[in-house]
């Protein structure tokens, strides 16, 4: 694979997403889920630098966790991939599995596997690096509890016909935009 998949291109484009995880089968095999990470800009040119001579895999954290929205649960996966480790690169990424049957198949597939597929991809969306990032237990079953606490959540909004996911993202996606707008703190330093 020299891009990433078209369908996950495409994605990623309309939704202006920098970061994905979505089920794929790797070479024919079973489906599981990978993350697929699009580092461009130019405040990102040395750590294209740094993944495209990566000959280990990069360090990489996955800290979940569950907002109890009103209308809906939202899984917020961060991620830091520490290509620099004092300015590792920042993502978040928003999962309504309540809405989204691929986004309830992510959780599963990632709260199951013990090793994930990573891959980084350029402004054109040429994968410079990928690898294998062994997980530990713990953050599978984290990941585990946090989907079964959306689900639990989404099923008392769906029988109290209070569910709107589409709200609740809009509502969360406003909240990380004045974030992101509030200042110079938030913003990754150009390399």
């Amino acid at each position: 694979m020299r891009y990433f998949p078209k369908s996950i291109r495409d994605a990623m484009r309309v939704s202006g997403a920098d970061a994905t995880c979505v089920p794929v089968q790797i070479d024919g095999q079973a489906w599981e889920c990978a993350w697929f990470v699009y580092v461009a800009g130019p405040e990102c040119r040395q750590d294209r630098r740094l993944i495209k001579r990566a000959n280990s895999p990069i360090p990489m954290i996955l800290r979940p966790e569950l907002i109890r929205h009103a209308n809906a649960a939202v899984v917020v996966c961060k991620l830091e991939i520490r290509t620099i480790p004092d300015d590792p690169l920042l993502y978040e990424i928003l999962l309504t599995p309540g809405k989204v049957e691929r986004h309830y198949q992510s959780l599963k597939l990632l709260s199951a596997q013990d090793r994930w597929w990573v891959f980084f991809g350029d402004s054109d969306y040429r994968i410079l690096h990928s690898q294998q990032q062994t997980v530990a237990r713990e953050r599978r079953q984290q990941l585990e509890t946090l989907t079964r606490e959306a689900f639990a959540h989404d099923s008392i909004l769906k029988m109290a016909r209070n569910y709107n996911a589409d709200m609740a993202m809009s509502d969360i996606v406003s909240y990380y935009q004045l974030r992101q707008d509030s200042g110079p703190d938030t913003a990754r330093t150009e390399h």
